[in-house]
């Protein structure tokens, strides 16, 4: 350990001039020291002192030799095998570094003891090696420093004190000698428990870093003194339940981590006293519930995250003692069922993240409650369309995100209808979406940017958006058939940078996947002759002009007839009268008498008949 002392002259005249020792001397009593500048027995460039006033003066007085002033300075470097000064050593540095002369009695102590004040003024603590020591700001840095237990000759003024990545077990009251602190960082430290005066005597502490240990419990006197603390870090430990008013020593805490530990009860009183809280971070612990009654003391949260724990459902009034929540994180947690009513008084909330859920159909009624809600993250779900006014009644959504549904194919006609102020619309890595309807993104005059990334692709319609207008466009990564029915995107991805926007990568790289001949080729980069539009068009060209010239023949035909009808009817009349052929056959009206002669010659035959 390095204690480094700084000795200026002018430093040490003001000292003794300034002391309340003068006064106990002899008014106007002058005392002169002699500095020896080189160490030799006859000074060359002696500076003689009145410590009255100040000034110069050639009298011969009470002289002070000192080695010379390189040779002092020297001295002044002092190393230190341990954190303790020792009458010894102390002994040595003044009398290595200090020859007093022509001193009598009390004058003596009265200079060494000037002389020693002066020293010590400068030397205002002892660094611990690797550690970095800022007296003029008040801070110290002992990260990964290699330390087993706290340093306590440092600075006693410290307001910032870090001790992270270190080997520290326990710091009991280390902390009473730094009462000044307003920054103290002991994460990632073997620390198993907190007693309840470590921080007793931190009044001033506004920032406290207990992350990372392997803290197991807390009691409801732990953090007895901490009442000016606002944030507290206790993730990543070993705690499985929080008592009853665990942290009612916190009135002024505004936010409270404790995110991967293994809690999974929390007592209903378990927040009690944290009426200033404004973020809550449960995220990665073993809940199985949603703690609806410890809320109750905490009615002033904006944040909530209680993202990958184990909810199945979420049930009515699930946070309807959180009336000023304006973010809640509910993602990774299995929920398959979202219960109508589930959000009811969340009144102020703007952001809900319910993606990588168990969820097979967009919650539209549980929905109904949040109508301020500005942004919403839904993917990862299982449901396998969105329809008509999924997101019905949210007309201050700005912003939604479905990425990665696994089953997703088909968005409807009017799935966004009812969110017209919608400015960012994110749909990406669905890889069974095929099908947009026609008429699914309209009455969305705000929209800006859009990425429709890593889906299934294999055109888009010039129709669904304004694409003109968009600030930022990705449709990378989808089997595109790159031929002329993605022209409007080939001259989209010509006249516009999209990648410019905030840092993206290079947007306008879309990879045809189709026909075989453009496979793996940047759309952006093929001629217009590649996406065959001409044989498309002369091929458009024909039909129409067969169907034209075949509707302009008729209907000449049509005209002419109507113009000559009398004529037509006249030549059809002749020809046809021409044309009726005579009977070949006509029986003679002697062939009819011998026939009627024959028939009244014949004999009638009686029929005998017999009844039964």
């Amino acid at each position: 350990m390095v204690m480094r002392l700084s000795f200026e002259t002018a430093r040490l005249l003001d000292i003794i001039k300034n002391s309340g020792w003068r006064n106990s001397l002899e008014r106007g009593k002058k005392f002169r020291y002699q500095l020896d500048c080189n160490g030799e027995t006859a000074c060359q460039n002696r500076k003689v002192v009145d410590f009255a006033d100040g000034e110069g003066s050639d009298s011969d007085c009470l002289n002070l030799r000192l080695e010379s002033v390189r040779s002092v300075r020297d001295f002044f470097i002092v190393q230190f095998s341990t954190p303790t000064i020792t009458t010894e050593t102390l002994g040595g540095f003044l009398g290595g570094a200090v020859i007093v002369q022509n001193l009598k009695g009390s004058l003596r102590i009265i200079v060494l003891l000037f002389y020693f004040i002066c020293l010590w003024n400068q030397a205002v603590g002892l660094c611990p090696a690797r550690c970095e020591c800022n007296d003029e700001i008040l801070r110290v840095l002992c990260d990964s420093a290699n330390l087993d237990v706290v340093p306590i000759t440092l600075n006693p003024e410290l307001r910032e004190l870090r001790l992270s990545n270190n080997h520290i077990k326990a710091i009991r009251t280390s902390f009473s000698v730094y009462r000044n602190l307003e920054f103290l960082d002991v994460s990632h430290n073997q620390l198993p428990i907190l007693d309840k005066d470590n921080f007793v005597d931190l009044k001033e502490l506004k920032v406290l870093l207990v992350n990372s240990n392997m803290i197991s419990l807390l009691q409801n006197d732990t953090f007895r003194g901490l009442q000016s603390l606002k944030v507290l870090h206790l993730n990543e430990n070993y705690l499985q339940a929080l008592p009853a008013k665990c942290f009612v020593q916190l009135e002024n805490l505004e936010l409270l981590d404790l995110c991967q530990n293994s809690i999974s009860s929390i007592d209903q009183e378990a927040f009690f006293g944290l009426k200033n809280l404004k973020t809550l971070l449960l995220r990665d612990n073993k809940l199985t519930h949603i703690p609806s009654t410890p809320f109750q003391y905490i009615s002033k949260l904006f944040k909530l995250d209680l993202g990958l724990n184990s909810f199945e459902n979420i049930p009515e009034n699930s946070f309807s003692a959180l009336n000023d929540l304006e973010e809640l994180s509910l993602d990774g947690c299995g929920v398959k069922v979202i219960m109508y009513g589930a959000f009811k008084w969340l009144n102020s909330l703007l952001i809900l993240r319910i993606h990588d859920n168990e969820l097979w159909e967009v919650p539209t009624k549980a929905l109904f409650d949040v109508i301020r809600l500005e942004e919403l993250h839904i993917g990862q779900n299982k449901f396998q369309s969105l329809k008509a006014k999924s997101f019905q009644r949210l007309k201050f959504l700005r912003t939604i995100e479905i990425n990665g549904c696994p089953n997703l194919s088909e968005i409807e006609k009017g799935a966004f209808a009812d969110n017209s102020n919608l400015k960012t619309i994110v749909i990406n890595h669905n890889k069974e979406l095929k099908h947009i309807q026609d008429g699914a993104f309209d009455n969305l005059p705000n929209v800006q940017h859009v990425s429709f990334r890593g889906n299934s692709f294999e055109t888009l319609q010039y129709g669904l958006l304004p694409w003109d207008e968009l600030q930022f466009l990705d449709v990378r990564d989808n089997p595109f058939v790159c031929n002329c029915s993605l022209v409007w995107l080939w001259k989209l991805l010509m006249t516009k940078n999209f990648s410019s926007f905030e840092g993206q990568a290079d947007t306008t790289q879309v990879i045809c996947v189709n026909p075989p001949g453009l496979k793996d080729r940047a759309l952006g980069n093929l001629p217009h002759d590649d996406l065959d539009c001409y044989s498309l068009e002369s091929r458009r060209q024909l039909i129409i002009g067969l169907v034209s010239g075949g509707a302009l023949f008729l209907a000449v035909i049509i005209l002419l007839g109507f113009r000559y009808r009398e004529k037509l009817a006249g030549v059809l009349k002749t020809k046809w009268g021409r044309g009726r052929k005579e009977p070949q056959y006509q029986k003679t009206s002697a062939e009819e008498e011998s026939t009627i002669l024959q028939a009244g010659q014949q004999s009638l035959k009686m029929t005998p008949v017999t009844e039964l």
